[in-house]
């Protein structure tokens, strides 16, 4: 009760106070009023540029000129002419709305209100989105070999190419192409932002604290540091090597698959063991490993058996792999395990040259070649002679044991 009636009376000594102001406070506002209008009176009286009694008045009636000099100061140098234009025309135009006589009122609708715009935004919508599905599924995105890394690189969202391996970042353990990792390797990492270590210790030491965590890439990366040493002052061990290979593969490693095969397939670390290599090469190849996909399919063709060959080598180009889609195109120019197709030949001929394989730009003119002189062109078929020729001279070199002659024979023969 006493609270209250405390603020009762603080409330009502305040309203008195305010009823009960002093009369100099009132006249003193009043004359800041009154000196605020003769300040404004004397600038609408004064010229703009220079200050001095107006003699012109603007147009537009916003300001005020001693001499036409100043008004053409205002009007040139300071842009006034279009702000004096664009005030009248919306003066006319306020002016035109009010003189513009009353439209009638619009007849009554009986019935249902029309009907708006969103019945057709929302149709357009759904389209739209059913297009993107359609062109999602006519291109799907390639399922990643590594669920850590991505289909893509994380800096320019580039695919992953299988012909060049991916640079690994020790610090965070993460993959950027090659490109990428040029343009970042002065600064911090990109994707972590710790800071570059120089030290050898200090990289291995990252390397190794991923490797206690049981992160895949970092086994792998540091089973291949010990396969082939002098990398962060580490000495070659196969052995070793073989061990941590196996530890990445029980991870889930399909690159670690892939190397072991080739340990045991050449006696690197572990004694020889075909039976084991080619196991391991067929789950590496089975769980979507490109280069792993390509050699089972090299191996199948020396086999004789050519569906399993056309599979492998099959999955292996559509992953990009340079040589598989060359020697794909291969088989179907020539009609080994599928039927002869020159258009599907000429189409991997010409992905594997744009990667930038020269033998499958020159398979690619050599086919126009052959198609042009079974249409019965002359010239097609005197260049077509000659390279027969050509290839009796290589297939002669290479008897003699020309290497390079060796080498380019070994491409004229697919899967070899």
């Amino acid at each position: 009760m006493t609270c209250f009636t405390t603020l009762t009376c603080f409330t009502i000594l305040s309203a008195m106070d305010q009823d009960d102001e002093p009369l100099w406070r009132k006249k003193q506002q009043e004359y800041e009023i009154k000196k605020a209008r003769a300040k404004a009176l004397k600038l609408r009286m004064s010229c703009t540029i220079c200050g001095e009694k107006a003699k012109l008045n603007c147009p537009c009636g916003t300001t005020q000129y001693c001499s036409v000099e100043c008004q053409r100061i205002d009007w040139r140098d300071r842009g006034h002419r279009k702000a004096c234009k664009k005030i009248r025309d919306e003066r006319a135009a306020e002016a035109a709305r009010a003189e513009a006589p009353t439209p009638p009122p619009s007849p009554p609708v009986y019935g249902p209100a029309p009907r708006s715009h969103a019945d057709e935004i929302r149709a357009r919508i759904a389209a739209e989105h059913e297009a993107a599905r359609a062109r999602r599924e006519a291109n799907p995105e390639p399922v990643p070999t590594s669920e850590r890394f991505g289909s893509r690189c994380p800096i320019c969202l580039d695919e992953w190419d299988v012909n060049i391996p991916s640079a690994l970042l020790v610090c965070c353990c993460r993959s950027l192409c090659q490109s990428c990792s040029k343009k970042s390797e002065k600064g911090a990492c990109p994707l972590c932002r710790e800071p570059v270590v120089v030290s050898n210790e200090e990289q291995l030491a990252r390397l190794r604290r991923h490797v206690e965590n049981d992160v895949p890439e970092a086994v792998l990366g540091l089973g291949h540091l010990y396969r082939e040493g002098g990398q962060y002052g580490i000495v070659r061990n196969e052995k070793k090597a073989v061990k941590i290979f196996k530890r990445a593969a029980e991870l889930g490693s399909m690159d670690a698959m892939h190397s072991l095969s080739i340990m045991y397939l050449h006696g690197q670390g572990v004694k020889v063991d075909m039976e084991k290599s080619w196991q391991l090469l067929r789950r590496a190849a089975d769980g979507g490993q490109a280069q792993s996909q390509f050699s089972l399919a090299s191996h199948f063709h020396r086999k004789g058996e050519h569906e399993e060959h056309i599979h492998y080598i099959s999955l292996a180009a559509e992953q990009g792999l340079t040589d598989a889609m060359y020697y794909l195109g291969r088989c179907y120019a020539e009609g080994e395990g599928v039927e002869p197709d020159l258009d599907q030949a000429k189409i991997w001929y010409a992905r594997a040259a744009a990667k930038g394989l020269e033998v499958a730009f020159a398979a690619e003119q050599l086919l126009d070649i052959e198609i042009a002189a079974a249409q019965g062109d002359e010239s097609a078929v005197a260049a077509l002679a000659e390279a027969a020729e050509q290839r009796i001279d290589i297939e002669d070199a290479a008897a003699k044991g020309n290497k390079g002659a060796i080498a380019a024979l070994t491409h004229l023969k697919p899967g070899s």
